[in-house]
């Protein structure tokens, strides 16, 4: 009887260890290529460390705005200032990404991101 139990307990084993190896070397879609931004859009103005007054002064009022929490909001005794970010969309042109603050409402505010996307509608769906 006890060795009926450790064949068993050594086949599922076996079976959990194939299982895993399996998912595991499944393959990833390679993150998608971000669209150069040509020389001549307002976007190529934009820079990574702005902030939202020279943007504006740039593009001028954004089509539509939102806000939403990024992934380190939930790291534990993280303090940096990108727990947020804020969205800009400007329709035909793309978006501009900022940091939005740390869970402290405070810093943030930068560009962190351009992305160009001239089918951008500049109506943000509500998250």
């Amino acid at each position: 009887m006890r060795r009926f139990i450790i064949i068993a307990s050594a086949l599922c084993l076996l079976g959990l260890v194939g299982c895993a190896s399996k998912s595991g070397s499944s393959s990833t879609a390679p993150p998608p290529v971000a669209k150069p931004i040509p020389p001549d859009s307002p976007l190529a103005k934009v820079k990574v460390g702005m902030t939202p007054q020279q943007v504006s002064d740039i593009l001028g009022a954004a089509s539509s705005q939102s806000s939403y929490e990024s992934g380190k909001r939930w790291i534990p005794y993280y303090y940096g200032d990108d727990v947020r970010r804020t969205e800009w969309a400007y329709k035909g042109l793309g978006r501009v990404i900022f940091t939005g603050g740390n869970v402290f409402g405070g810093g943030g505010g930068a560009v962190e991101r351009v992305d160009y996307d001239p089918s951008e509608t500049g109506v943000r769906a509500s998250q």
